[in-house]
């Protein structure tokens, strides 16, 4: 068991892990971090500038420049602090660390998954709402904004579908959808995905990542077809014979259970994704 795992050696390599990422990838996720201030201040300045007012970007635009943010974090920082290993020389030092491959192997995701994107996503949006705080133009910050904004755009579907007489099984759906927890799955496999990705390819890491992504995802769709196919035919079907009696379809089993679906199918793509990890880590030699 020692071999395979041991709590203060993992302790102390993922410190160290720490420090390795902090220097290759420090600086970008301080960028990063701090880019919605920095584009919050050049608005500003842009605005007085050129119309002299003072007014800050709308929780729209702040919203999308985090979006932005945190997928230009997710697809840079594997590579920076990672693809280093497929290099013969880095490669080879990195193997030579007296550490279990789970122990790195572990320090790898919890790196990519949860330390890097807490620690930028948290201080991006704390200092969004330190901004907001003082200055008034800002309007709401992104943190309180995020569940209004998710209740606004379902609240507003369930209102089209209200309107046409169909509501059976539509609020269960709705509930379930709006939940920002139901999405947490999909970003950590958004991750995990471009880690592969860095650890897998030599060169062109990020484009061939994104080429692999496309490629598999096409597949999959041309397999999931006739699935979508049926469900939209007979939805298109009743909403044109019998339009009062459409939101019944809302009451089958994988509109009733979406949730539940999802976060089956998720873990099982994320569990594919952790063992194609660690497979590559096991078998990778120079």
């Amino acid at each position: 068991m020692n071999r395979i795992f041991n709590i203060k050696r993992f302790g102390r390599y993922l410190k160290s892990d720490i420090r390795s990422c902090t220097a290759d990838y420090g600086l970008s996720l301080m960028l990063i971090s701090l880019m919605g201030v920095i584009i919050y201040i050049g608005t500003i300045l842009m605005g007085l500038i050129f119309n002299g007012t003072w007014e800050g970007p709308g929780v729209g635009f702040r919203l999308t420049a985090f979006a932005v943010c945190m997928f230009v974090l997710v697809v840079t920082m594997p590579v920076k602090c990672y693809g280093k290993i497929t290099a013969k020389k880095e490669g080879s030092d990195w193997l030579m660390v007296p550490v279990a491959k789970t122990e790195k192997f572990l320090s790898m995701v919890i790196m990519t998954v949860f330390i890097v994107p807490v620690v930028s996503a948290g201080t991006y949006l704390c200092l969004d709402a330190i901004t907001c705080a003082i200055d008034k133009t800002c309007g709401e910050s992104l943190i309180s904004s995020f569940g209004s904004l998710i209740v606004n755009f379902f609240g507003m579907t369930a209102t089209v579908y209200s309107e046409a007489g169909a509501v059976p099984g539509l609020q269960e759906f709705i509930r379930q959808v709006s939940n920002p927890l139901l999405y947490v799955d999909d970003i950590i496999g958004m991750c995990l995905i471009f880690l592969l990705g860095a650890i897998v390819f030599k060169t062109g890491k990020t484009a061939k990542t994104f080429l692999a992504f496309f490629l598999i995802t096409s597949v999959l769709g041309l397999i999931m077809t006739p699935v979508i196919t049926h469900y939209f035919g007979e939805f298109a079907v009743q909403f044109q014979t019998k339009p009062q009696m459409t939101g019944d379809i809302f009451n089958l089993g994988i509109f009733r259970h979406v949730a539940l679906f999802d976060t089956i199918n998720d873990t099982l793509v994320n569990l594919a994704l952790m063992a194609g990890i660690y497979y590559r880590i096991k078998t990778l030699k120079h």
